[in-house]
């Protein structure tokens, strides 16, 4: 065996490794080489080392001015926002310069922010006051105003109690009402003050009245309707008309011309329905009379639309008075030229009823030669009228006209004039009524 020293003592095996030396050095001679080459085999340039800039020489350039820096510290706070602290009633409505607000807490208060400083207009509004509009003087910072509200006055009511069914009650122009008649109807909810009732039914007057409610009361309120109480009534226009007879009694001569004014005069006499009203209304005491008369107030059954009789000429001017305050117009007892005119006028004669059922009281004094006065224009009979002695009395008279039961034919009766004590009655003596017509309405 060969030890490992000899191996390395040979000169063969010294020449080779020698060989191996220089080999190894020519290759990597060749790799450095082909590093430093592009594709083509040519030699790559090593870029040049660069070298620092020189500086330009130094000129003074003028800046422009510089704005000063700002501070990097905190900004500045703006100007503190304005509160508004309004105290009104919980729930009141806050309007402010027109624009709503927001309602007040259940404390009672509202706060506001941002509202410009200066007078600034509010309105407030709840339930139970008044509602309030005013101005108030809103500050720079923190501002505090009580709406001054007003509790609305506490309603009142109306009992009403009306006597006639199928009524109409209006009160104040805009509610109305059907109330049952003598059941109390109580309207609730009526602000302070007067208030308007009016009640209407066809055939009956109208009632008109005023009522002052008072907060938390009852105003009663008592309603009587009375039916119409005009009586059926005839124009008679005025002009000129004969009147007496030369053929009649010796109290209707002369006959002449006389000139009557127009008025309007009741197509029958009066009636025991509406006499009635009279005396219920009134107290006046009612008709009596041999043999005849009213029970207390009330005439004999199926006696209603029958001329009233057993009344004396005092009684007659005392229903005239009544139905002129009842009605507004003005009633009174003809004249003794009215009756004859109403009578003898071809328009209205035939329209005349009951003529002749009853003799029929006349406004004049009576007097048998008057006629020969020949009083013209509108007469009215005599001052005074003579004294007679009749039937056991002894006095002056008034006129009659008519005739009664049995008297015979109308156009005679028209001319015919008879006379009895003015406070005295009869069962044939009844009276019809004339209303006045103002001049300007007869033209």
């Amino acid at each position: 065996m060969f030890g490992v020293g000899n191996i390395f003592n040979r000169p063969v095996f010294r020449r080779r490794l020698w060989c191996v030396g220089l080999l190894l050095i020519a290759a990597l001679t060749l790799v450095y080489q082909g590093l430093a080459q592009d594709s083509t085999g040519r030699e790559i340039a090593k870029p040049a080392t660069k070298k620092p800039a020189e500086k330009p020489d130094k000129k003074p350039v003028r800046q422009p001015a510089k704005k000063p820096a700002e501070s990097r510290s905190t900004p500045k706070k703006n100007a503190p926002a304005t509160k508004l602290t309004i105290t009104a009633p919980p729930g009141t409505l806050i309007e402010i310069d027109g624009s709503v607000k927001g309602f007040t807490g259940v404390d009672g208060n509202l706060t506001v922010l941002g509202i410009v400083p200066g007078d600034r207009k509010l309105a407030a509004t709840a339930e139970g006051y008044e509602l309030w509009n005013g101005s108030f003087l809103m500050g720079t910072a923190s501002t505090r105003f009580e709406v001054p509200l007003r509790r609305k006055p506490e309603p009142g009511k109306i009992a009403l109690t009306i006597n006639e069914p199928d009524a109409v009650v209006i009160v104040d122009d805009h509610e109305t009402i059907r109330p049952a008649p003598g059941q109390p109807y109580v309207l609730t909810g009526l602000s302070t003050g007067t208030h308007q009732v009016v009640a209407t039914k066809p055939k009956f007057r109208e009632w008109r009245g005023s009522v002052s409610v008072e907060p938390g009361k009852t105003a009663p309120v008592k309603i009587e309707l009375k039916p119409l109480i005009d009586p059926e009534m005839m124009l008679v226009e005025e002009g000129v008309f004969e009147q007496g007879s030369n053929t009649g009694d010796r109290d209707q001569r002369p006959k002449h011309q006389v000139f009557v004014h127009a008025f309007e005069i009741s197509r029958s006499e009066i009636t025991n329905r509406l006499y009635k009203q009279f005396v219920d209304a009134a107290g006046h005491p009612p008709p009596q009379g041999t043999g005849y008369g009213w029970y207390a107030n009330v005439y004999p059954a199926g006696h209603d639309d029958l001329p009233v009789v057993f009344v004396s000429w005092d009684d007659a001017v005392a229903f005239c008075r009544w139905l002129s305050q009842e009605t507004g117009h003005k009633y009174r007892l003809p004249t003794e030229a009215e009756w004859e005119k109403a009578v003898s006028t071809e328009k209205t004669s035939d329209r005349f009823s009951s003529i002749g059922s009853v003799w029929e009281w006349c406004s004049d004094w009576y007097d048998a030669d008057y006629y020969k006065l020949r009083d013209r224009i509108n007469p009215q009979g005599p001052l005074i009228g003579k004294k007679v002695r009749m039937m056991g009395f002894e006095g002056a008279t008034k006129v009659l006209r008519g005739g009664g039961f049995g008297r015979g034919q109308v156009l005679f009766r028209a001319r015919e004039r008879n006379h009895y004590f003015p406070n005295k009655s009869r069962f044939d003596i009844g009276f019809r009524v004339v209303r006045e017509v103002p001049r300007e309405a007869s033209k």
